[in-house]
């Protein structure tokens, strides 16, 4: 048979693939498309065992079981703790709910403790009142100053004294409207019966443990600054454990850890009997794609400690809503978390490494679980090593090819090389189409007003965008070879070898520029190229030319392990990115963020499937499936229910986020004068949706107008932004309405005004409610020199109108104090005009002020498949 006879063309280019003459030869398009339907049903079963592994936890333990399981967690005795705090409902830093009932709650459940704890330990008690200030490098910055939070901390040593402690915190406040009970009231309540169990031990501890539970959090972490900053017992901490959580329940993963200090990783790899860490979530969440920050910040910042960050992160649709509640959280969640900490700490704690901690500094590691069953770490220098060895095994099976296509099809070295980087550049070119057809998907869903549809119902993801990822990817690849590889196309073994290449070449390019960056998360390349490599080698030592359904069973067995520790790894992403996006602003445009996230990880995870197509007899038929599939989903979302992107039913809660503020503005001139005023409702739209997506159940809606303008005239465009989030959350409306009732309404005083040899001193007086926001922004060719706030130097935000802007977030407990401050402004010589903008808006979160009676009825309006959180607030700017 000539090579020329497969040359021959119709006008139809599917009908070179489908000549009958040619399907039965195994030179072309060897693999039947059953074979490769079959390594599709396949991926789907290695899909649903992965995704059904990851939600398995541990039985909960109950109280009866006590007995048969001596000096161990007990979730149902955690559970009930969480239930009596959550009974208190939102637990908003300042209010009597935070400061006196959840205090009580917890220092009743201590002095249970202490009084059944075994003599052999010493247990201390303190409540800590901390006041003070710190900048803050999060979203788009602030100086925090807070007065009188509150801290409930207990120490467990023993009769050794050591002078060394391990720190546990939790957080035991919420935001409004919240309950407060995954974030963060289950970790208190797992904290409290982690001590209960050491108390009782008869076991003398080595070193002390600190259980830190903090009132303060929720107000951008006070409480942790002023307990690492002031407390007796700080400088006694050496290593500290982080718990949070993002979510409701699920497994609590690891996912900040150090710096330096590699001997605390490898207690947990060595410790925890459920571990599920990863340092490629490490740098994701310290990159700052993910709006959101714990006190672990504020312990390796201003403690200079290194330790470990936990969370949950599952069903994050209830995290800061009225839905998280005790219901919301898994006693198997519980019983994992406490039995993994409760391991940790003994671990940390009875280790030697605490008691000369700079001993066991340096070094980071590297490190990832598999499935929850064992961590995989080691340190940078073996990464590295292991790394480069693996991009030299791959060159060298590279090589090899080089060589098999000179035999085999007459390829010389040259030739080969410059097919080789033109499908280096096709494979490339195929993720940017990949996108950008995605990105058409995304844009049609959005035109037609169904966006966000997998947010209740994440498997719309793999209809809408897996499935065209994975058709355009092949398609691309085989159109290049029809159109650029016609001298080989009769040798498809040698055609498939190239794309092959091609994308193992790219994945050792991506390891190297890790090394090179020093990014721990190459790990994930390291797999592929790898895999890759010894696949290459395994192949031509095993098969040489001729290959049949061995091969691909070798194939599969090759690439099978980074298959599903990738996918495990972009499974925890989704649970964790999808309902970020409920909650990311409408300037976020979900629709199109998450269709390119999901194309490129997925793009990535098919990287040695695609190349198959090549391969497969009857391509068109799996086309012709999978195009079928995606346009059925896509007019099941269009034209049913289904595609509706939220829901209220308990179970399969996903609501629509809203942020309301009933607010007053008022505006003042240079002279004082009032020159503006304006009432209404506030609303930050959360996702692409608000707030017209509720239009048919709250008419009035119908009237919301985009904030645009104010943004131009007036500091954070004239709204009471709680914190500074201008950047993420700058798309907003405004509802006329009627004034809101205000307390206590917020006062700012000039108490001083003074000539100083660069400019003018001013002293600020306000006084308010417990939460209150500063905005200030000189006018050009003013600056701020300084101020009397207790920070390095003031923090300026995002320009506004090219001028510096700085946001001050003050608040207090029970006692009101007012914010007395003084500004150091430095001015061009002889300045007569006004020195700055100043804005200040005050927070009625709780009580009897957070409502009037017009609010409350326009809330009760929304349906059950939305979460609001509201209060009311009011805006006031000067011109000083």
């Amino acid at each position: 048979m000539s090579r020329n006879s497969f040359k021959r063309r119709t006008e139809n280019g599917w009908d070179l693939f489908k000549d009958d003459k040619y399907e039965k030869s195994k030179f072309h398009r060897p693999m039947p498309h059953v074979h490769f339907l079959g390594l599709l049903c396949l991926i789907l079963i290695v899909f649903s065992l992965v995704i059904f592994i990851e939600k398995q936890l541990p039985a909960a333990l109950k109280i009866e079981d006590e007995n048969k399981h001596p000096e161990t967690f007990i979730a149902e005795r955690a559970y009930n703790v969480l239930k009596n705090l959550t009974k208190i409902g939102p637990r908003i830093a300042g209010s009597y709910e935070n400061e006196v009932y959840a205090v009580q709650v917890l220092k009743s459940e201590i002095d249970n403790i202490m009084k059944d704890a075994n003599e052999n330990h010493v247990i201390q008690l303190d409540i800590q009142k901390a006041s003070g200030a710190f900048n803050l490098e999060f979203l788009d910055g602030m100086t925090n100053v807070y007065q009188d939070v509150q801290n409930v901390i207990v120490k467990i040593g023993s009769r050794i004294n050591s002078p060394h402690s391990l720190l546990i915190n939790c957080h035991f406040d919420s935001v409004v409207d919240s309950p407060g009970a995954s974030d963060d009231g289950a970790s208190c309540a797992v904290m409290l019966e982690i001590l209960r169990v050491l108390s009782k031990s008869t076991k003398m501890l080595r070193h002390n443990i600190i259980f830190l539970f903090n009132g303060g959090e929720e107000n951008f972490m006070p409480a942790s600054h002023g307990f690492i900053t002031q407390h007796k017992w700080a400088k006694e901490v050496r290593a500290f454990i982080n718990l949070e959580a993002c979510g409701a329940g699920g497994r609590e993963v690891l996912f900040q850890a150090g710096p330096n200090h590699p001997w605390i990783l490898e207690t947990y790899s060595e410790e925890v009997p459920y571990p599920y860490a990863s340092s490629l979530a490490q740098e994701i969440f310290q990159s700052g794609i993910i709006p959101g920050d714990t006190d672990y910040r504020i312990f390796r910042d201003f403690g200079n400690l290194s330790g470990l960050d936990f969370a949950w992160s599952a069903n994050g649709y209830v995290y800061h809503t009225k839905f998280d509640s005790v219901e919301q959280v898994p006693l198997g969640s519980l019983q994992r978390t406490g039995d993994n900490i409760l391991a940790l700490a003994k671990g940390m704690s009875q280790g030697h490494q605490i008691s000369d901690i700079e001993k066991y500094q340096p070094g980071h590691l590297v490190f990832f679980d598999f499935l929850g069953a064992f961590v995989i770490r080691w340190p940078m220098l073996i990464a590295d090593i292991v790394n480069l060895s693996s991009v030299i095994f791959s060159l060298y099976s590279l090589y090899g090819n080089f060589k098999s296509a000179k035999i085999t099809d007459g390829l010389n070295n040259e030739r080969y090389s410059r097919k080789l980087v033109g499908c280096m550049i096709i494979v490339f070119m195929a993720w940017i189409i990949s996108v950008i057809s995605t990105l058409g998907i995304a844009a049609l869903l959005t035109c037609l007003g169904r966006t966000m549809s997998w947010y209740a119902r994440p498997f719309w993801i793999f209809f809408l965008y897996v499935i065209p990822t994975l058709v355009i990817s092949m398609l691309t690849l085989l159109l290049h070879a029809k159109m650029f590889n016609k001298d080989i196309e009769t040798s498809p073994w040698t055609l498939f070898q190239l794309y092959y290449d091609a994308y193992q070449l790219l994945w050792t390019i991506v390891l190297l520029l890790g090394v090179v960056l020093r990014l721990r998360s190459s790990f994930i390349p390291l797999l592929w190229v790898f895999s890759a490599a010894l696949g290459n080698v395994l192949k031509s030592t095993l098969f040489g030319k001729w290959r049949d359904s061995k091969w691909l069973l070798l194939h599969i067995s090759v690439f099978g392990l980074p298959f599903v520790q990738c996918f495990y790894l972009i499974i925890g992403a989704l649970y964790l990115f999808i309902p970020i996006m409920g909650r990311a602003g409408s300037g976020s445009h979900a629709e199109f963020l998450l269709s390119i996230f999901v194309t490129s990880i997925f793009a990535n995870l098919f990287t040695f499937v695609v190349p198959l197509a090549i391969l497969v007899r009857g391509i068109e038929r799996i086309f012709s499936l999978l195009t079928g599939l995606f346009l059925l989903s896509l007019a099941i979302i269009i034209l049913t229910p289904l595609g509706f992107p939220y829901s209220g039913e308990t179970g399969a809660l996903a609501p629509q986020r809203f942020m309301i503020a009933h607010t007053h503005r008022t505006f003042h001139d240079i002279s004082g004068k009032v020159v503006n005023e304006s009432t209404g409702y506030w609303f930050a739209d959360m996702d692409p949706n608000s707030p017209h997506s509720v239009d048919r159940h709250v008419p009035d809606m119908k009237n919301a107008e985009l904030v645009n303008k104010d943004c131009e005239s007036y500091l954070y465009c004239g709204l009471p932004y709680l914190v500074p989030v201008l950047t993420m959350i700058w798309k907003t409306h405004w509802l006329p309405g009627p004034p809101p009732v205000i307390l206590k309404p917020v006062s700012m005083k000039i108490l001083n005004r003074t000539i100083t040899t660069v400019g003018e001193k001013i002293t600020i007086k306000v006084d308010g409610p417990t939460h209150i926001g500063v905005m200030i922004s000189p006018v050009s060719g003013v600056e701020i020199e300084s101020w009397s706030l207790p920070t390095n130097e003031p923090l300026a935000g995002p320009l506004w109108n090219g001028r510096k802007t700085y946001f001050i977030y003050y608040a207090y407990g029970l006692e009101p104090v007012p914010l007395v401050f003084s500004i150091n402004f430095k001015t061009p010589k002889n300045h007569k005009e006004p020195i700055m903008d100043l804005a200040i808006t005050s927070h009625y979160l709780f009580g009897p002020g957070k409502a009037s009676k017009e609010f409350k009825q326009l809330i009760n309006q929304f349906p059950s498949w939305t979460a609001i959180n509201y209060w009311t607030a009011s805006y006031e700017s000067w011109i000083v």
